[in-house]
């Protein structure tokens, strides 16, 4: 039985067989609700939703945007992210636009986490149509091969989709609902009739509009308002294909308008979205926000614009309608229109539609000041993937000798890690003439400070000397360009452990930038300061440095992020585990081609860690692997030292014999060993990092003097930088060798030995993590009590210094009820391998494969891969 719902001016038919059809998604993997264009579908998902608020539906709603790949997973993360706050996101991967991973390689993990979600969850996405690319396809084509049970696909669309349906057509787990089952009946249109207000209608008018309109809810409409405009009489000769619906729009809502309403209406359409003042504003009229009303209550195709009140939008036919209409009767109007939608826009720093309108107005001129507006704001907020999106359409000659578009375009590239294209624009820069006084960044140092900034950032600690920084400080005038080189040291000097001088400097830099209004690079200078707190372990100091910032900034601001990667950095060293991880995977979505890589690293490498303290391997080696590859981008050998320095530690944990050889071997490990005997006058933190990883694996392989003799080396080198939160964790690694078969005091005696030389709240969250056998030590000092740490400390780190000792479950052993072609498949599920890295490697075909995981999941008493990796005790290691 169908009804009328009111609600903000517009009647719509609540369609309760559909509903009841639609309810039988739950039985399907996939459910495609398929028709053309005004047919319900969306009216219908939201009515189905609405019926069912206890049911867990994820509902996306799609655009032309939404077809590049890195927005539609960023955008599927956070939906599921914010529905399923416990969700598994570490299988979203920012970057897919620079590596083109494989279908596979994305649907596999997303698969794992949907595996890891309790009861049915319906992912709802709408305006499918959208999507056809190749790599958004290929993650669904492996999705549903292989989708739980419990997930159930609904799209709708106005086409099929791209991915085979076949087999899903052959399996019975397809449902589709098409436009035959959207047609309105006799019934639904005598109640939508009522609800315009309009006459009652004869059962064979009722007929005539079903058959002319072939049920099509929106041509049904567009039927009833012309004969309640017109009269019954107007039904007789309406015509029902759609092109000719179309067509119709002219005669329903243009025709006998009053020449105001009707150029309001034409003119309106240059925009995507409008409220009143837009139009009074560009259409140069006076109230038209009273107009709008008018047309919305009028039914006249007008829709509130979600989530912006008092602002609509067409439905998309009608919009198109009015577009080329616009063009043919008022062609001159277009500049003049663009042009003004332009300043409008800006003036309320939408710069997107500012830009869109001024490259449309054909004003070679407005756009390129437009841009030069919008690159400055972008620079100063930390946008800089809007830098890079309108950086791909921008002709040589619009840039050249333009410093004011050059230096923020040239700066958001390089902090994009897009180097060749920065080197490009930087050289043309210098090839321009003369510099003139007008202009933001005209000034004779400007390329001097781009070349620097480009050094440091493609060269990471390879940099110039100290002297060209001092240089660069004490030859530029310009406010900006001195204000952006402080932080620029100031971070070069965080690199090398000059923590008081990058401290000293990082703080100048932010007050000048808060000052001069760039606020985004204001941001990451008070990140520096955070970091160089962290690093002199003065964590209240640090999160103090945060804490304000990060609570009263908008989260989908880029400072957001900087700020948020300083407080999960303290957050983790402060053992708040739960509160990092969950930050963390707040942060990941958000972290992406335009983040700075310390962000990137800092975000990738603390989840890492956190998923392994959790016991989610598998996760914690994908995200391992993807910052890997990220790092390729540029030349990162600090960064890719930290990856080498974690992942050995993470393997020497789990006691994976295979992977620490192949890690030893990847990182040349043996030459860091060789090489360490050298005496090295200034400290790196590559070289410590190599180091440890080098701790790790001599350590793991008994060769414990000359690991030993290798942190002896270390620790001489970061005592003599005066970094002692390093020197720590080399000294706790080094105390635990040497002590390692002596008796109980003289291991206390040690232990406290280094206890008065760093005093205990230097004994952060890394220190445990990073010196394996420390965590015992402690809780022996504690038991015996030699060690009474304060009320506050043992707080912060009871679940270290007062860790359960109840012995735990045996998990069952693989080698015991496993075959030796399925302990093959198992280890490389240890090594995190997705399906198809494991069918490549033992050489049987994806389906097989996955019989072979089935199989293993059942023997094991697990449903999923990463139970099946938690079944392995840390000390089990197996080759098959």
């Amino acid at each position: 039985m169908s009804s009328i719902e009111k609600g903000h001016g517009v009647a719509r038919i609540l369609r309760r067989p559909l509903i009841t059809l639609l309810d039988h998604s739950e039985q399907f993997p996939l459910t495609l609700l398929i028709a053309p264009a005004g047919s319900g579908k969306s009216t219908l998902l939201h009515h189905w939703e609405s019926l069912f608020p206890t049911r867990r539906i994820v509902r996306l709603a799609l655009d032309e945007r939404d077809n590049d790949p890195p927005r539609f997973f960023r955008r599927l993360a956070e939906a599921l992210r914010s529905a399923l706050p416990g969700f598994d996101i570490t299988w979203y991967d920012p970057f897919l636009r620079e590596f083109r991973p494989s279908g596979s390689s994305i649907a596999e993990p997303l698969i794992d986490a949907f595996d890891q979600v309790e009861g049915d969850l319906h992912l709802v996405l709408d305006d499918f149509q959208y999507i056809d690319a190749p790599s958004i396809i290929d993650v669904f084509t492996t999705l549903l091969d292989d989708a739980p049970a419990r997930l159930h696909l609904v799209l709708a669309t106005r086409n099929y989709p791209g991915f085979p349906l076949t087999r899903i057509k052959l399996a019975d787990k397809l449902l589709v609902i098409d436009s035959h089952d959207l047609k309105v009946t006799a019934e639904e249109v005598h109640h939508l009739n009522m609800g315009l207000g309009g006459p009652a209608l004869s059962a064979e008018n009722a007929a005539h509009i079903i058959a002319m309109t072939e049920g099509w809810l929106t041509g049904v409409k567009i039927a009833l308002l012309a004969a309640l405009e017109s009269g019954p009489e107007a039904l007789q000769g309406f015509s029902g294909t759609q092109v000719e619906v179309v067509e119709y729009f002219g005669h329903v809502v243009l025709k006998g308008l009053p020449e105001s309403l009707r150029n309001l209406f034409l003119q309106s359409s240059i925009f995507e979205h409008f409220d009143g003042a837009l139009c009074d504003e560009v259409l140069q009229r006076s109230q038209s926000a009273l107009l709008l009303e008018e047309v919305a209550e009028r039914e006249l195709f007008m829709l509130p614009a979600e989530g912006r009140r008092g602002w609509f939008r067409y439905h998309a036919l009608l919009h198109d309608f009015l577009q080329n209409r616009l063009k043919i009767e008022q062609p001159e109007m277009l500049e003049p229109l663009h042009r003004r939608a332009a300043q409008y826009f800006l003036a309320n720093d939408e710069q997107e539609q500012a830009l869109m309108h001024a490259e449309r107005s054909g004003d070679t001129d407005l756009f390129t000041r437009t841009l030069e507006r919008c690159f400055d704001e972008w620079i100063r907020y930390g946008h800089f993937g809007e830098i890079l999106k309108w950086s791909d359409r921008l002709r040589d000659e619009l840039i050249h000798g333009n410093f004011d578009l050059a230096a923020p375009l040239i700066c958001g590239l390089t902090l994009s890690r897009r180097f060749h294209h920065a080197r490009y624009y930087l050289d043309e820069l210098k090839l321009s003439p003369e510099v003139e006084s007008s202009g933001r960044y005209a000034d004779a140092y400007t390329c001097t400070f781009l070349e620097l900034h480009l050094q440091l950032f493609q060269h990471d600690t390879d940099f110039f000397q100290d002297a060209d920084l001092e240089l660069l400080l004490q030859s530029s005038g310009h406010r900006d360009i001195r204000a952006f080189s402080l932080a620029m040291i100031a971070y070069y000097h965080l690199q090398h452990a000059r923590l008081d001088l990058a401290l000293q400097l990082a703080s100048q830099a932010r007050t000048v930038l808060q000052k001069l209004g760039h606020h985004f690079l204001a941001s990451y200078a008070g990140l520096i300061i955070a970091l160089c707190h962290r690093q002199n372990n003065c964590l209240v100091e640090a999160m103090q440095c945060v804490e304000a910032p990060f609570e009263e900034t908008p989260r989908l601001s880029p400072s957001w992020t900087l700020w948020a990667t300083g407080k999960l950095v303290i957050l983790y060293e402060q053992n708040r585990l739960d509160e990092a991880r969950l930050l963390c995977e707040e942060l990941l979505p958000l972290v992406n081609v335009a983040s700075a890589t310390e962000v990137i690293t800092t975000v990738y490498l603390t989840l890492s860690r956190l998923q392994h303290h959790f016991g989610d391997f598998v996760s914690a080696r994908r995200l391992l692997d993807k910052l890997s590859n990220i790092l390729k981008l540029g030349n990162y050998e600090r960064f890719v030292s930290q990856v080498a320095h974690e992942s050995m530690r993470q393997a020497v944990e789990m006691g994976d014999e295979a992977r620490i050889a192949s890690l030893a071997e990847q990182y040349q490990l043996a030459e860091v060993v060789r090489q360490s005997a050298e005496n090295v006058p200034t400290y790196s933190e590559r070289r410590e990092r190599y180091g440890l990883a080098a701790v790790y694996w001599l350590t793991f392989q008994s060769q414990l003097p000359e690991a030993e003799r290798l942190l002896e080396t270390l620790i001489s080198e970061l005592n003599r930088a005066g970094i002692r939160n390093r020197a720590l964790v080399s000294e706790a690694n080094l105390l635990i060798l040497k002590f390692r078969d002596e008796s109980g005091p003289e291991r206390m005696s040690a232990l406290k030995g280094l206890l008065a030389r760093y005093e205990l709240y230097n004994f952060s969250r890394s220190i445990f993590d990073e010196a394996p056998g420390l965590s015992q030590l402690f809780r022996d000092a504690c038991q015996s009590g030699l060690l009474r740490p304060p009320e506050a400390y043992l707080e912060r780190f009871q679940s270290i210094i007062n860790q359960d000792h109840a012995p735990a479950t045996t998990p069952t052993d693989p080698r015991l009820v496993l075959t030796n072609r399925e302990l093959e498949i198992f280890n490389c599920l240890l090594r995190g391998l997705a399906n198809a890295e494991i069918s490549r490697l033992t050489g049987t075909s994806l389906t097989t494969t996955k019989w072979h995981l089935k199989n293993i999941y059942n023997k094991l008493g697990v449903s999923n891969r990463t139970e099946a990796v938690l079944t392995m005790s840390p000390n089990l290691s197996f080759t098959p």
